[in-house]
């Protein structure tokens, strides 16, 4: 790495560490799991980042965090199957910890308003998460960096590696599906 692209590098991982971390944590729905593919993908980055120019460095961490959670992803289908198949393996499962949701309760007269209403919005949220969730990765990946991580088409379709229009085609069928799925609890 150049010496002086140092001082914009530690900045620019300060910025990216919360939002990436959001991603991977929807991505992975597992906390830890989703710190240590951060931590793994700063750590990549820095070693490539030198070859690229800072106004490129946005995109190329998400293409690295992207593949990494593939990969984390496949190699845990992998391992999945094969505990079918090695029932008595000590290959372990991912803990499925929900862990509790923060909620904001939005502005009632009594207290009772604002408890059902943090209650109905921790509602909502568990569904829109087994949405999101039951989307296929390509839909998951769009709508997270477009509607969560603000990115435009173009960077977008850049992270993911196709083209403008599937962006917006995955999206599109992203956005579709949650309306469909949550339509009954957005009418309310």
């Amino acid at each position: 790495m150049k010496p002086d692209s140092q001082p914009e590098l530690e900045p620019f991982l300060r910025r990216i560490r919360s939002p990436a971390l959001a991603f991977a944590v929807v991505r992975l729905r597992d906390e830890d799991t989703a710190l240590d593919m951060v931590q793994e993908t700063m750590i990549g980055f820095v070693k490539v980042a030198s070859g690229y120019g800072e106004e490129a460095w946005t995109n190329l961490f998400y293409k690295i965090l992207l593949r990494r959670i593939t990969d984390w992803q496949r190699k845990v289908a992998w391992r999945t199957r094969l505990c079918c198949i090695l029932p008595f393996s000590q290959l372990g499962n991912a803990d499925d910890d929900d862990g509790e949701d923060n909620i904001t309760a939005h502005a009632g007269n009594t207290i009772q308003d604002m408890a059902e209403s943090a209650y109905d919005a921790g509602i909502l949220f568990g569904h829109f998460e087994r949405v999101l969730q039951s989307l296929p990765a390509r839909q998951q990946e769009a709508y997270l960096l477009r509607q969560w991580q603000g990115m435009d088409v173009k960077a977008t379709a850049d992270i993911m590696g196709c083209s403008q229009g599937s962006v917006k085609t995955h999206l599109s069928r992203a956005m579709q599906t949650l309306r469909e799925q949550l339509g009954e609890w957005l009418d309310e």
